[in-house]
């Protein structure tokens, strides 16, 4: 068997247990949260002590926050659409994502800002789509690391999302190709042609479109348009 066919089904396992896994440490930190409050009232005037507690309890709260939205987002799921502010969902994705897509030197640059506005779609499903844009992007500066930048607009056309990259770009007639289920110019078993295809689905499926371009300056620059209306 093909060892890659082994490490698949590893992701794959221990994806379905992540869910309890993230419930195991969400109650265990509701601990050390509830117990760095009684030390910060008992402490009284012992300021360092209550310094301390307070450094405990902001530290739990940022990694219950990481744990609430990695759950939110890996849970399976039928879609259902709904209006939502693209400006609360990035910082959500990016919150347990950024670790990740900030390995072999990759710099991560958010939005500079989000223009003020409703999306109609799954808001899940719509996180997904960037998240595959995000580290296909990454992905593709392993090599030589570099920076990935995301950007959003909004005009009377619609929503415009842009992922970019600063890697070796798409080659000559392979601009659909990669958009093929499956096909893949990495090795490995975390690399399994299937970002690209999925991210481009779920666009369609809310009535959006995506593009991949290579960049004027070099790089890749991946293009999410959405409608202003929900799909009819």
């Amino acid at each position: 068997m093909d060892r890659n066919v082994v490490e698949r089904y590893r992701l794959a396992l221990f994806g379905r247990m992540v869910m309890g896994v993230a419930h195991e440490v969400d109650n265990h930190l509701s601990v050390v949260l509830g117990f760095s409050e009684l030390i910060q009232l008992a402490a009284g005037n012992e300021q360092k002590v209550r310094d301390g507690a307070g450094k405990i309890l902001s530290a739990g709260e940022k990694i219950g926050a990481i744990v609430q939205q990695f759950s939110r987002y890996v849970r399976p799921q039928t879609p259902s659409p709904e209006p939502f502010l693209p400006g609360e969902m990035i910082p959500e994705v990016l919150l347990f994502s950024r670790y990740d897509l900030g390995r072999n030197n990759v710099t991560v640059l958010p939005p500079p800002e989000v223009p003020p506005g409703i999306l109609h779609a799954d808001r899940r499903d719509f996180g997904l789509a960037l998240l595959a844009l995000l580290f296909n992007a990454a992905e593709a500066m392993s090599e030589t690391g570099g920076e990935l930048s995301m950007r959003v607009s909004i005009d009377a056309a619609g929503w415009e999302f842009t992922v970019s990259d600063q890697g070796p770009g798409i080659p000559a007639g392979f601009e659909e190709k990669v958009f093929e289920v499956g096909f893949t110019t990495r090795k490995g078993p975390l690399h399994t042609g299937m970002g690209l295809p999925v991210a481009r689905h779920l666009a369609g499926q809310a009535g959006g479109t995506l593009q991949l371009t290579n960049g004027s300056g070099g790089g890749c620059v991946a293009t999410v348009r959405m409608p202003l209306k929900p799909r009819g």
